[in-house]
């Protein structure tokens, strides 16, 4: 029998319940950021890079600029095409890149250079004529849907026929590189540079070293020029000193090239650059299996190879080099190899100027330190960090859990992620580009 007791204390047990959800509910809305995450900005230029990238004498940035994947999606107006590229590191090497243009039509335009082109006619070589044909053409597009390099996947693949031909190449010393397939997110992929079948590839380095520029480029206008130079001058006695004596030189090599790296670049064919760099990485402690893996991704040309492990030997005496060529072996797309050399560097200079580390590891494609405090520093050398739901899931990560954790970012950061970033533990350092 259900008397009057009985009914109250059943409405105040469920007065109870509903009270109590409603703080747990109250508790969990108030645990999510305030007015939800934050959408990709579209920002000035002058927020993401520095003005002299943004317009010169021989080119324009689109304005506003978008951002795809914390990256800025930068379309680079000129008299030479349209580039519409991603990063800022990316987009300081097309813009320097431009006078090198400049500087080869120029020259390929003298009736001395034609005469010695025709003459290297007969020699083993084919040639790419020049990808402008049209000015106003979009001559370098990569295409949307990158994907966040804070994020879990991350475009990290090995095909199962790549698998079979590492396995293949495993029985020998000598890397070769494989050829990679266009990464997601439409970057083409780039040409294989091992060897040298033509004999020219130290005649394409001069030229580069001329133009202060990477031999190994992958712009897909300045490649053929290159080439048809190279070509004239091995092939058909064309001078380079000659012919560059009466130009504008550009004034900076690519963003990820140190003075080391570049003069190793300059000087020496691909295949040695691959042997230098194989025992580098052994004497890091690398296996001698994903050295190999890494030296055949091809998304790492001979620059950006050397330039990583530079980086790496930038870190004396830390341990777990071999995790960050793991992922290097299997990384695709310029634009995410840029991203993760650029951020090994950053984690160099912390350890130069801050505070030593003692381990490297990989939260997916983003590199961390562990210094000898305990202190976690993971490095992402984005070009704008903004909260969204990509960043808070990154922020909870297990293997970047700690005491003390601090996150490196390349270029700038909004208000919103550096108070949410503190708010799960994290210190927030942004502007640290260079």
């Amino acid at each position: 029998m259900i008397t009057k007791r009985t009914t109250h204390l059943i409405a105040a047990a469920l007065t109870w319940l509903v009270t109590a959800g409603a703080v747990v509910t109250t508790g969990l809305a108030t645990a999510q950021p305030k007015g939800g995450f934050e959408s990709a900005p579209v920002l000035a230029g002058t927020e993401l890079a520095p003005s002299a990238l943004l317009k010169g004498p021989l080119h324009t940035v689109a304005e506003p600029v978008t951002l795809d994947g914390y990256f800025g999606r930068f379309v680079i107006e000129s008299k030479f095409g349209k580039f519409s590229i991603v990063g800022v590191n990316m987009l300081a090497v097309r813009v320097n890149e431009l006078r090198a243009i400049e500087a080869l039509q120029n020259v390929q335009q003298g009736q001395a250079f034609q005469d010695a082109l025709l003459k290297s006619a007969s020699a083993p070589v084919q040639f790419v004529q020049s990808a402008v044909t049209d000015p106003v053409k979009t001559v370098e597009n990569v295409g949307q849907g990158l994907g966040s390099v804070l994020g879990r996947i991350g475009y990290l693949a090995m095909s199962g026929a790549q698998s079979v031909a590492d396995a293949a190449a495993d029985q020998s010393s000598a890397p070769k590189q494989s050829k990679p397939a266009t990464a997601a997110g439409g970057e083409p992929a780039p040409s294989s540079f091992t060897g040298d079948p033509f004999g020219y590839n130290k005649a394409r380095r001069e030229w580069a070293k001329k133009l202060n520029i990477d031999p190994y480029t992958t712009n897909p206008v300045l490649r053929p020029l290159l080439d048809k130079a190279a070509a004239a001058s091995f092939a058909g006695s064309f001078a380079v000193d000659t012919a560059l004596g009466a130009v504008s030189m550009p004034v900076n090599l690519a963003v990820e090239m140190d003075t080391s790296v570049r003069d190793d670049v300059w000087n020496q064919p691909a295949v040695d650059l691959a042997k230098q760099n194989e025992a580098k990485l052994l004497g890091l402690g690398v296996s001698g299996r994903t050295t190999r893996d890494f030296l055949r991704n091809s998304w790492f040309t001979p620059s950006l190879q050397t330039a990583l492990v530079g980086a790496l030997t930038g870190l004396p005496n830390v341990q777990g080099m071999e995790s960050v060529i793991q992922v290097a072996a299997q990384m695709q797309g310029e634009t995410r190899v840029r991203f993760l050399v650029e951020s090994v560097r950053m984690l160099g200079r912390y350890h130069q100027k801050d505070g030593r580390l003692t381990k490297l590891a990989m939260s997916n494609l983003v590199p961390v330190g562990i210094a000898s405090d305990g202190t976690l520093v993971a490095a992402a050398a984005i070009d704008y960090a903004y909260w969204d739901k990509t960043a808070a899931e990154f922020a909870q990560r297990k293997e970047l859990s700690g005491n003390r954790r601090v996150l490196l970012v390349a270029g700038a950061a909004s208000n919103r992620a550096k108070q949410e970033f503190a708010k799960a533990g994290l210190t927030l350092r942004s502007g640290l580009r260079p």
